[in-house]
C-alpha cells in the first residue's frame, strides 16, 4: 500500500518506505551519529548504515538517551537517540529533564505502535497514544507525531532546528510504526537554518557606555558563552577594557584558566578567593549567558553593589534571582559582538587598569587543612599533577571541590548544575577514545549506570574515578539554600562489587591515586577512590 505525495516536485523523486525516509532525512540533516536502544529493528539499522549514519547501540533505552546526552554535552552538538517503542523513553525521563534544565540539545525519536487502531493492548503500549507525549511535555521544547511518510522530512527538520535554535533543549519526535510498512515520496528538506536571537542595538550601546566609564567592571561568564561559541568575544572584550572574568561552574572554559584576566569561578559563598575579591568591589557586573543557579552562587548568597547587566538567550531566567538594571535578551555571542563594536568606537587603544597583576595575586589552587586518608580536594590535586585532556564530573558532596580544577579550553570541562541524576561522568567516559580523558562520579553514579559501564569497559579509554564515600554523605539543600555536606551513617564502600564488576583499582591515599592515574593504559581504568570517613570539602560547608 502506498501513500500519494502532495506535489511530486517537492519530493526527493524516489518512493521510500518510512524507515528509508527516516534514514535519508537524518543523513540530509548531517546527523552522522545516533544512539540506539536494543529494540531498534534490523531493517532500520540497515537503512541508517546505507545512509552513512553511525549507530552506537546502548544496553537499554535509558542508556541510549544518556549517551546522546553525553555526546551533546561534550561539544554542544545535537545528540540523537532512537528509542523504540516510545513507551521505553519514560525510563530516561530524569536524564531528559536534566538535559532540559541544562540547555542540552537532544533529538529523541520514538515510535507509536499504531496511529490507526490504538487501545488494543498492544505490547509496550500505554493506555492511550498520547500518554508518552503528555509525560514528556514539561521536559521537551517541542513534541511532534508523524503519521505520513511525507511528514517525516518536515517534522524532523523542524525538530532539528528547534533543538539547536536560541536556547538549545531536547525535542521529541514520534513516528507511527505503520509507516515502516508503507511507501510514499518523502519531501525534500527545506534547508532551514538555526536561529539566534539578535541583540537590541540601543541596549548594546548602553552596555558599552557603562563598561567604558566604570572603574571596576567584572564579566561573569556562564554556560551560554559556550553554547553560543562566544569565548573569543569574552576574551576580546576583557582584553580591550582590562576586565577580570569570573565563570560559573558550567561556564568553566569560557576563558583559559591560565589567561591573565581569569579571576576564578563561582559567586557568593562558593566564589574562589579571586572571584570574591573582584565581585565585591565591582561597580558594573556584565553577566553573560548565566541563570545564577543555586550551585554556582552558593545558594544565591551573593550581592552586587553596582550596576548589573544580565544577558540571556531569552527572558525565561532574567529577573528571577536578581533584577538587573539592564536586561539584554540575545544570543551571547551576537550581543558581545555588538558591545565590542560600540566599545571600539569609544576606545582606540586597550585600557590598562592594572587588573592582570591584581589577578595574579590570587592565582593559586585552594589549600586544605592537614588530614589523613583521602579527601575530595586530593582528587583535584592529583588531576592537576597528572594532567587531563577532558573532565566529566557528576557534582555531588564528594566531587564539588573539583569546580576549582583549572580548565583551559571550551568543553574541556563537562558537568551538570541541575544534579538530577549522576549520568554525566559514566556517559562521557564510555564514549571516550582518548586515554587522557577523566571522569569523576560517585558510588551512586557507578551503580546506577552499572550496565552501561560494563557494556563499554572493553572499548572505552581513559580513567573513571569513583569518589567513594560509601554512600555516607549527600548534597544537602534541606537545611539551607547553601548546599552543604549531609551525613548519614557508616559508609559501605562496596569494594568487592567495584573490583569484581569493573576491575576497579582501590586507592586510599593521595600517593596511590596519583600512581593509579599515572599508570598508562589503552583501556578504561576504574579507580575506586575511598574517601576518609568524616572528610571535609574546601567549597561545601559541613
Amino acid at each position: 500500500m502506498a501513500q500519494a505525495p502532495k506535489r511530486k516536485e517537492e519530493t526527493v523523486g524516489k518512493e521510500m518506505t518510512g524507515d528509508e525516509a527516516l534514514a535519508y532525512v537524518l543523513h540530509e540533516l548531517k546527523i552522522s551519529k545516533t544512539f540506539v536502544s536494543p529494540e531498534v529493528p534490523d531493517f532500520l539499522r540497515e537503512k541508517l548504515k546505507g545512509n552513512h549514519v553511525e549507530m552506537v547501540e546502548a544496553p537499554s533505552p535509558r542508556d541510549a538517551v544518556i549517551l546522546a546526552d553525553s555526546y551533546a554535552r561534550s561539544g554542544n552538538d545535537l545528540g540523537v537517540a532512537l528509542v523504540f517503542p516510545s513507551a521505553r523513553i519514560l525510563e530516561a525521563i530524569d536524564v531528559i529533564a536534566q538535559a532540559y534544565s541544562d540547555s542540552v540539545p537532544l533529538l529523541i525519536i520514538g515510535t507509536l505502535r499504531s496511529y490507526r487502531d490504538t487501545g488494543r493492548a498492544r505490547l509496550n503500549e500505554l493506555r492511550t497514544q498520547d500518554d508518552v507525549m503528555a509525560s514528556l511535555a514539561p521536559f521537551v521544547k517541542t513534541r511532534e507525531r508523524v503519521v505520513t511518510i511525507e511528514e517525516i522530512t518536515e517534522v524532523l527538520e523542524k525538530a532539528w532546528k528547534e533543538a539547536l535554535s536560541n536556547r538549545p533543549r531536547p525535542v521529541y519526535v514520534e513516528i507511527a510504526e505503520d509507516l515502516f510498512r508503507l511507501k510514499a515520496y518523502p519531501l525534500a528538506t527545506a534547508g532551514q537554518k538555526v536561529e539566534k536571537r539578535t541583540p537590541d542595538k540601543a541596549t548594546a550601546a548602553k552596555v558599552a557606555e557603562l563598561l567604558v566609564n566604570s572603574s571596576n567592571p567584572v564579566i561573569v561568564a556562564g554556560y551560554g558563552v559556550l553554547a553560543s561559541q562566544a569565548w573569543d568575544s569574552v576574551k576580546e572584550l576583557a582584553e580591550l577594557l582590562d576586565i577580570p572574568v569570573v565563570t560559573t561552574i558550567r561556564g568553566k572554559g569560557s576563558i583559559p584558566a591560565s589567561h591573565p584576566l581569569f579571576a576564578g569561578e563561582g559567586l557568593g559563598l562558593f566564589a574562589s578567593e579571586g572571584a570574591s575579591h573582584f565581585l565585591d568591589k565591582a561597580d558594573v557586573v556584565l553577566a553573560v549567558g548565566t541563570r545564577f543557579t543555586q550551585a554556582s552562587t552558593g545558594g544565591w548568597s551573593f550581592k552586587f553593589k553596582g550596576y548589573v547587566v544580565h544577558n540571556n538567550i531569552d527572558g525565561e531566567d532574567v529577573g528571577k534571582v536578581i533584577v538587573p538594571q539592564v536586561p539584554a535578551i540575545a544570543d551571547a555571542n551576537l550581543f558581545l559582538r555588538e558591545v565590542i563594536a560600540n566599545v571600539k568606537q569609544k576606545v582606540k587603544e586597550p585600557i590598562d587598569r592594572g587588573t592582570k597583576s591584581e589577578v595574579f595575586a590570587y592565582r593559586k589552587l585552594p589549600s586544605s587543612e592537614s588530614h589523613s586518608g583521602l579527601w575530595p580536594i586530593d582528587i583535584l590535586y592529583a588531576l592537576n599533577k597528572t594532567g587531563y585532556e577532558k573532565v566529566y564530573v557528576d557534582l555531588s558532596s564528594t566531587t564539588f571541590d573539583l569546580i576549582r580544577l583549572p580548565i583551559e579550553r571550551p568543553f574541556q570541562w563537562v558537568t551538570s548544575e541541575t544534579v538530577l541524576t549522576p549520568s554525566v561522568a559514566v556517559g562521557g567516559m564510555v564514549l571516550s577514545s582518548n586515554p587522557n580523558v577523566v571522569g569523576v562520579t560517585t558510588l551512586e553514579g557507578a551503580l546506577r549506570n552499572f550496565g552501561l559501564l560494563r557494556s563499554f569497559m572493553n572499548v572505552a579509554k581513559g580513567k573513571l574515578i569513583i569518589a567513594n564515600d560509601g554512600g555516607s554523605t549527600y548534597l544537602d539543600t534541606f537545611r539551607s539554600d547553601v548546599p552543604l555536606i549531609g551525613r548519614k551513617g557508616k559508609p559501605n564502600y562496596m569494594d568487592e562489587v567495584l573490583e569484581g564488576s569493573f576491575k576497579a583499582i582501590t586507592v586510599e591515599t593521595y600517593g596511590e591515586l596519583v600512581s593509579a592515574l599515572s599508570e598508562p593504559s589503552d583501556s578504561l581504568v576504574v579507580i575506586n577512590a575511598k574517601l576518609a570517613e568524616g572528610f571535609k570539602s574546601t567549597v561545601l560547608p559541613s
